[in-house]
């Protein structure tokens, strides 16, 4: 892996993020209020965050503990440090205008998901980062610390806004919820984890051969199933608060069911780390024909296949 191309893709995506920082990302329906009002009826609340409570389980709890072992700047060098090996692999697409449309629906999304708390009881604040790799594979990625990836392949398989949305929610959710620091430990990866961090905010050198490694490793193998359901439910929380067509997440699973499969090179390494798509889809339906059944409908098509058209 190069340092040097790592340097520059970093470069390129801090720099999509300052152009993501210039503009909100208008047009989805109201926002937070137009949601509160579409579900105050059909989730039983007064507002947003009452009626969310009463038909979602509480998204920041159970997921708190496995963030007492890492500060938020330790994260933030895991993420790094992670970063570098998927980006090692494949670069960043070279285009301003797609990273920044990105970063700005990311950027969006990940405002309507509750910040953890660190072991001081205080709420962890993500320094989010998105960025599209140039890549004809089918897949989404994230790491500790907030930064979020998506492929060209899988971008020019979405038809919408809110689908991307979706996909962003679900990785936003595997950040807040602390699952790749909780594989960390699970896989026995934790004192790797530990020298990642030494090298990257004391040492400022390159990861050693075990630490790349480690870190392929853990993509190779993928998360918990249980945390893949996990994010999916989130996830369609956080697209929904974001003003959102629900639906988002769950058409495109039903898009990977219906034209990818675990041999098609496209779509291999999706289908080896995730929980077959059909069932993921299937977990979703009661959601949306209950909790989200008066949510918007924004799709924002048209604005979506304008930036489809400059990959």
């Amino acid at each position: 892996m190069s340092t040097q191309r790592w340097k520059l893709g970093a470069a390129a995506l801090a720099a999509a993020f300052f152009l993501a920082g210039c503009e909100t990302v208008p047009n989805v329906g109201g926002g937070a209020g137009g949601l509160a009002a579409a579900l105050g009826g059909a989730m039983g609340g007064g507002n947003n965050s009452a009626g969310m409570a009463n038909g979602i389980q509480d998204v920041v709890s159970g997921a708190s503990a496995v963030f007492k072992d890492y500060s938020p700047q330790e994260q933030r060098a895991l993420g790094q440090e992670f970063s570098s090996v998927l980006l090692g692999a494949r670069p960043l697409l070279r285009n301003d205008a797609v990273q920044r449309y990105v970063n700005q629906v990311g950027w969006w999304v990940a405002l309507q998901a509750e910040p953890p708390k660190d072991k001081d009881g205080r709420d962890i604040q993500f320094a989010w980062r998105f960025g599209v790799i140039d890549s004809d594979a089918v897949n989404a990625y994230a790491t500790p610390g907030g930064y979020v990836f998506v492929t060209v392949g899988l971008l020019c398989k979405l038809n919408n806004e809110a689908e991307l949305a979706g996909v962003l929610a679900h990785e936003v959710a595997h950040v807040v919820r602390g699952h790749y620091l909780s594989a960390l430990k699970k896989g026995g990866f934790a004192q790797i984890a530990g020298g990642i961090v030494q090298t990257q905010t004391r040492n400022g050198g390159a990861m050693t051969a075990a630490m790349v490694n480690a870190v392929r490793n853990l993509y190779a193998k993928g998360l918990d199933q249980s945390d893949e359901f996990d994010a999916d439910r989130q996830g369609l929380l956080y697209a929904a608060r974001a003003g959102y067509q629900a639906n988002g997440l769950p058409k495109v699973l039903r898009m990977y069911a219906a034209s990818g499969s675990g041999s098609d090179a496209a779509y291999q390494m999706l289908f080896s780390t995730h929980p077959a798509p059909a069932e993921r889809a299937s977990r979703l339906e009661p959601l949306l024909g209950s909790k989200f059944a008066a949510a918007s409908n924004v799709t924002n098509e048209a604005r979506y296949l304008a930036m489809r058209r400059k990959l």
